[in-house]
C-alpha cells in the first residue's frame, strides 16, 4: 500500500506520460528522418509552412456559418454590444459601461465609434449621420423623396454686419460683452445669412469685421464697412445692422413660436430729432413693413419699430435698418431661432410678395440729399453716431 500522497504522485505522473508519448514520439520522429536524410529538410519546412499559411483559411471555414462571430473576434469590443439592441439580462460590465458612457456622453454601441477606436485612421474621417431618404433607399416600394437644389439670386439683394460685433448672450457666454472679439451677434447674423442662402436662394453679403475695439468709435467704423459694402454690390436691396438689446428680464426675452423658445426682435429707425436726416421715413416704412410681415408669419416674434435720434449709418441706404435680436437674458441658440424666422418673413418681402415702391437711382439720391442739406458743416465720419444700442 502507498500513502496517499505517494498514490496521487504516481497517478499524476503516469497521466502526464501519457499526455506527452504523443508529442515526443513525433518529435523523435522528426529527428530520426531529418538526421538520416529519409526526407530533405526542404520538405519538412515546405510542409510546415503551408500548414501555417492554411491557419486563416481554415479559422474563416470555421466561422463561415456566423458572421457575427468573425466580426467579434477582429474586434472584440463589439462583444461588449449587440447587434439586435437586447438589454435583458445586461452583465455587470455592461452597465458599469453604459453608465459611463451617459455620464462622459460617449456611444460606445455606435458602430461607427466602436470601428474608430478599433481602426485609429477612422477617427480622422467625419461620419455623416444617414439621411431618411437614404434609409428608404433599402426599403423595398419606397418612393424616395423629390430631390430639389436651392438656386441663388443672381445678384446679391441682402448685406449684413454688425456695428457692436463684442455683443453677446449672458446664458450662453455669461457675459454681455466679448471686449474686442466677435460675440453672438456674430453667430446670430451667420444663422440668417444660411438661412437667407440655403433655404430661400437670396444672395447675401456679410461682414464680421470687428468694429467696436474702441466702443465710442463703433459707428464711425462700421460707416466704412458698409460704404464698401454698398460699393462692392450695388444690387444690395436691404442692409441689417444686426444687435441685441439690454436692461430686459428673462421673462422679457422669451417668446414661444411653434411650442420653442425664441428671442423677441426691434427693429430701430434714426430720425432727424438732432441732425438732418430728410430721408429716415424710407427706412422707417420699410423697418414697419418687416415687422408687420414677421408678426403676420410668427406671431409676437416682433416688438415693432423704436425710432431714435442717432442716424445709425441708415442715410447710406433706404432699407438699411438696425435689428435687435433678444438681449442679454437670452441664448445665442434662442436668438439664431428668431433670425432664422426673420429671414422667412424678408424672403418673402424680397420675393415681391409684398414690396416697397422704389424710383430708379433712390440710393444714391438718399446720401445725396443729406449731404447738401448738411451743407459742408460737418463730415459724416466724423459724426458721433448713438451709441446706445445694447
Amino acid at each position: 500500500m502507498f500513502s496517499a500522497l505517494t498514490c496521487r504522485h504516481r497517478k499524476t505522473s503516469a497521466v502526464l506520460i501519457r499526455r506527452m508519448f504523443l508529442p515526443v514520439a513525433l518529435f523523435l520522429t522528426i529527428v530520426i528522418l531529418f538526421y538520416f536524410r529519409v526526407i530533405p529538410l526542404e520538405v519538412i519546412c515546405s510542409r510546415f509552412q503551408d500548414t501555417i499559411e492554411n491557419i486563416p483559411h481554415r479559422v474563416l471555414a470555421l466561422y463561415q456559418g456566423d458572421p457575427e462571430k468573425i466580426l467579434k473576434t477582429a474586434i472584440p469590443l463589439l462583444d461588449w454590444g449587440s447587434f439586435e439592441g437586447d438589454t435583458a439580462n445586461r452583465p455587470a460590465s455592461r452597465i458599469l459601461l453604459d453608465a459611463f458612457a451617459s455620464v462622459a456622453g460617449v456611444r460606445f454601441h455606435s458602430p461607427a465609434v466602436i470601428l474608430q477606436s478599433q481602426i485609429p485612421c477612422l477617427a480622422a474621417v467625419t461620419l455623416p449621420d444617414p439621411a431618411a431618404d437614404q434609409l428608404e433607399a433599402f426599403i423595398p416600394g419606397a418612393v424616395p423623396p423629390v430631390k430639389t437644389t436651392t438656386v441663388l439670386s443672381e445678384e446679391y439683394l441682402v448685406g449684413i454686419y454688425n456695428t457692436h460685433t463684442g455683443e453677446t448672450y449672458s446664458r450662453t457666454d455669461g457675459l454681455e460683452r466679448l471686449e474686442g472679439k466677435r460675440g453672438g451677434v456674430v453667430t446670430v447674423a451667420m444663422a440668417l445669412q444660411g438661412a437667407l442662402e440655403e433655404k430661400h436662394g437670396i444672395k447675401v453679403v456679410r461682414s464680421d469685421r470687428i468694429h467696436d475695439a474702441n466702443y465710442n468709435t463703433s459707428y464711425l467704423e462700421s460707416e466704412k464697412t458698409l460704404r464698401e459694402m454698398l460699393a462692392g454690390y450695388p444690387s444690395l436691396k436691404v442692409v441689417l445692422d444686426i444687435h441685441r438689446d439690454s436692461g430686459k428680464t428673462r421673462e422679457q426675452s422669451l417668446v414661444q413660436i411653434d411650442g420653442q423658445a425664441a428671442a423677441p426682435i426691434l427693429f430701430i429707425v434714426g430720425s432727424d430729432a438732432r441732425r438732418p436726416f430728410p430721408n429716415w421715413r424710407q427706412n422707417y416704412d420699410f423697418a414697419v413693413l418687416l415687422s408687420e410681415r414677421i408678426n403676420q408669419m410668427y406671431p409676437g416674434l416682433s416688438l415693432g419699430v423704436r425710432v431714435k435720434d442717432g442716424l445709425y449709418n441708415q442715410f447710406l441706404h433706404s432699407r438699411a435698418v438696425l435689428v435687435e435680436m433678444g438681449t442679454t437674458e437670452n441664448s445665442t441658440e434662442e436668438a439664431a431661432r428668431s433670425a432664422r424666422l426673420l429671414a422667412d418673413a424678408l424672403a418673402d418681402i424680397l420675393a415681391g410678395e409684398a414690396t416697397v415702391p422704389e424710383e430708379p437711382g433712390e440710393e444714391p439720391g438718399v446720401e445725396a440729399v443729406w449731404q447738401e442739406t448738411w451743407n459742408g458743416r460737418q463730415e459724416p465720419g466724423n459724426l458721433h453716431y448713438g451709441t446706445g444700442i445694447g
